[in-house]
């Protein structure tokens, strides 16, 4: 079984630059990176944040995500605590249910973080 995800702290926005990029501080932002690419290294937590991002406000229960991925809850709940904890998704709590929304900020800074250039002075990227 793979080790768990380490806990980032979601609350902050990920805010680094780019790999490549002078101002990256791989001793500051490596984990917080690292963290959000081992959640989305799996085929159903991406098929997850696809389908919370077909529309701002859009929300998922664990339910919803378990017909979607056709496992059982237990394994969506799963899914859905591993992009929790790595600041990709919100909870909200509503009764007995949990509603869970897309972090857009989170992915995009993924996104940014990705956008690599070599570093180098020169115009070749």
């Amino acid at each position: 079984m793979p080790a768990s995800l380490p806990q980032v702290d979601a609350s902050e926005a990920l805010c680094c630059a780019p790999l490549g990029d002078p101002g990256f501080a791989p001793e500051d932002d490596a984990v917080a990176i690292a963290a959000r690419l081992r959640a989305m290294a799996d085929a159903n937590r991406v098929r997850i944040l696809q389908a919370l991002s077909c529309c701002e406000g859009h929300e998922m229960t664990t339910t919803d995500v378990a017909a979607l991925l056709d496992v059982t809850p237990a394994t969506a709940n799963h899914h859905l605590r591993q992009l929790e904890g790595a600041g990709m998704v919100t909870a909200r709590r509503d009764g007995a249910k949990v509603h869970y929304g897309l972090r857009l900020h989170s992915v995009r800074a993924v996104s940014r973080v990705l956008h690599v250039t070599c570093g180098a002075s020169c115009a070749c990227c």
